[in-house]
């Protein structure tokens, strides 16, 4: 998709690599998250890698949202290209999320991938897979329930099983689950 589409060598070329789900191979969904660091983050050039994003015709939704700005804005401190494309013409829909920030705006996240990914083994990712895929089209989720409750109950926690987890968020103050 990122290929025929042309989105992948933007992407690229603009200094982003892919983390989260991807890159752990636990994705379950067709989305797909990319960081890039710059010191300081460049609004311009932001803007700029929107423009050459929509000019592929690809995505047909685009949001930017300047996270530093809006303090309710759960992704943290970054600019953020949200981009919704169907591949082929019509088909599912991939969800892509950009976010440029500076290391330190980064660090918090990175580490703790960083460790869930030196402990994860395949047993984990398993685990990790079931109960994201019992989840992902629950309404809590992306909202109050996110991927990183599923690997921090997994991974730090070995929490093993959709009830588990359930019981495991909810105690860790989960609503509406």
């Amino acid at each position: 998709m990122l290929s025929e589409s042309g989105l992948g060598p933007i992407i690229a070329e603009a200094g982003y690599k892919a983390v989260g789900s991807y890159s752990m191979r636990t994705m379950t969904w067709r989305d797909l998250d990319f960081e890039r660091l710059q010191e300081p983050p460049d609004w311009g050039d932001h803007w700029d890698l929107g423009r050459k994003l929509a000019e592929t015709r690809w995505p047909w939704r685009q949001v930017c949202v300047d996270c530093y700005r809006d303090p309710r804005d759960p992704r943290g401190n970054s600019f953020y290209w949200g981009l919704r494309v169907s591949f082929p013409t019509n088909g599912p829909t991939w969800k892509l999320d950009l976010h440029t920030a500076r290391a330190s705006d980064f660090a918090p996240g990175r580490k703790l991938r960083s460790n869930w990914l030196a402990n994860l083994t395949d047993e984990e990712r398993l685990h990790i897979l079931a109960i994201k895929d019992a989840v992902w089209d629950r309404p809590e989720y992306r909202h109050t329930l996110f991927s990183v409750h599923i690997y921090e109950a997994v991974l730090d926690h070995g929490v093993r099983g959709l009830d588990a987890f359930m019981d495991w968020w909810r105690g860790r103050g989960g609503a509406g689950a």
